[in-house]
C-alpha cells in the first residue's frame, strides 16, 4: 500500500508497516543489471557515487559491513548510520536483492555533530529488463530522528529518492562512458 509522492522518470513513494516509515523510489536504467550491481557492491566508494554521502568507511569486508555519513541541508545535523549488507540472487526473476540493516561495530567512528540511524535498513532490487535495461528499486527506512519536523518527511523522502536513483545513474554513466575509450 503506497502512497504516491511523485510518478515520472523516477517515481516516489512512503508508507507505513508495523509502525515504521519506508520509503520507496523508483526508475529504469538503461545499463546492464551487472554493471549496477557491481557499482553497489563498491560499499567504500559511497562518497564518490552518491553527493550526500560524505564518508564511506568500509568496516568488514568479509561481512559486508559499512560506516556512512551523510551530509544533510540546512540546519539540520548530519546523520550517520552503521549497516551489514546480504544479497539475495534470484535467476528464475532475473534479480538481486541487496539488503542492508544497521548493525553495531566497534570500528565505527563516534560522531558526536551527527545523529546516529540505530534502526537504518533497507534493499536495492535490480530486476533485469533486456540486456542494456534494469528496473532499479531503492527502499529505505524513513526514520531520520533528531530535530527534523515530522511534517516534513514526505518532502525529504521524495528528495532523497529522487537524488539517490538520480547519482547512481549519472555516476554509472560516467563510469561507462569513461570506460568505452
Amino acid at each position: 500500500n503506497w502512497n504516491i509522492l511523485i510518478e515520472d522518470s523516477i517515481s516516489v513513494y512512503y508508507t507505513n508497516h508495523n509502525d515504521i516509515d519506508w520509503a520507496y523510489a523508483t526508475s529504469y536504467f538503461e545499463h546492464n543489471i551487472d554493471l549496477i550491481y557491481n557499482t553497489l557492491l563498491k560499499l567504500d566508494e559511497y562518497d564518490k557515487i552518491f553527493d550526500r554521502v560524505i564518508e564511506s568507511k568500509l568496516l568488514d569486508s568479509n561481512e559486508g559491513i559499512v560506516y556512512i555519513r551523510l551530509d544533510m541541508p540546512y540546519f539540520l545535523s548530519d546523520r550517520n548510520y552503521t549497516v551489514k549488507y546480504s544479497e539475495e540472487i534470484i535467476p528464475d526473476e532475473d534479480q538481486i536483492i541487496f539488503r542492508f540493516q544497521s548493525v553495531k561495530h566497534s570500528d565505527a567512528p563516534d560522531n558526536e555533530s551527527s545523529v546516529t540511524l540505530p534502526n537504518a535498513g533497507g534493499e536495492w532490487r535490480l530486476t533485469k529488463i533486456n540486456d542494456n535495461k534494469t528496473k532499479v528499486e531503492y527502499i529505505w527506512n524513513g526514520e531520520l530522528l533528531g530535530m527534523f519536523p515530522s511534517y516534513q518527511l514526505t518532502t525529504a523522502w521524495k528528495t532523497q529518492g529522487k537524488e539517490v536513483l538520480s547519482w547512481l545513474k549519472k555516476y554509472i554513466s560516467y563510469k561507462n562512458e569513461k570506460n568505452a575509450y
